[in-house]
């Protein structure tokens, strides 16, 4: 495949030597921002100004917890979370939702639906291209998705696909191609020897696209 290829890191990756990953034929990093409302990558600054130096492209991913509302702790709100992620992460950055938690199996713990997730992602979707001007990319995994069941809406937002397919990504509904392709889970080496994700993007445009809401859906 002659797709550009890149990694996705955060502090789990240790320090990142970024001029060896470039030479490795990187070209480009998706670096995490933060965790919900529970705080930010320590390593997110420091990754981004590495990644940009030696030549990346770069994005910037928050996984994100899509609760239901709780009295007393209004961080839960996808608009406190969008607002989060969106403040850390600045406006120069395409921003990807990372969209698998939680697990299925936990949806009762946390008193979670599938609907309600459906109408929480969304809505998170909306506050941070409200205050970006740009749209975000979704993160997510054909199985998680499946559970979701995510709407119709979706399909006007990006899919970034963890998939771990031989050729091609397999794409949940209602998105029928993708524009970022996770293709390993920790299937990459760094130079330090820590794992890393590895990715394809269909085009490296999609990292000039942060202020205009031009982003394509391919």
């Amino acid at each position: 495949m002659n797709y550009p290829k890149g990694i996705d890191v955060s502090t789990v990756q240790g320090a990142v030597d970024w001029p060896a990953v470039a030479a490795a034929g990187y070209t480009f990093a998706i670096v995490k921002c933060g965790q919900g409302n529970s705080g930010f990558d320590p390593d997110y600054t420091k990754n981004v100004a590495g990644a940009r130096a030696a030549g990346l492209k770069v994005a910037a991913y928050h996984f994100v917890y899509p609760l239901p509302p709780q009295v007393g702790n209004p961080s839960r709100a996808p608009e406190a979370q969008a607002k989060l992620h969106f403040d850390h992460a600045g406006p120069d950055i395409v921003a990807c939702i990372d969209c698998e938690w939680p697990a299925p199996q936990d949806w009762a713990k946390w008193g979670c639906t599938a609907s309600q997730i459906n109408a929480w992602i969304l809505a998170y979707l909306s506050a941070y291209q409200a205050l970006s001007n740009a749209t975000p990319i979704v993160y997510t995994y054909p199985d998680w998705a499946a559970h979701v069941g995510f709407t119709p809406e979706f399909a006007a937002y990006p899919l970034w696909a963890a998939s771990y397919q031989l050729n091609a990504p397999l794409i949940p509904h209602p998105w029928t191609d993708w524009v970022l392709w996770q293709n390993s889970g920790g299937g990459g080496k760094l130079p330090n020897g820590a794992p890393v994700d590895t990715d394809y993007a269909k085009d490296l445009s999609i990292f000039d696209a942060v202020t205009s809401g031009a982003l394509p859906n391919a």
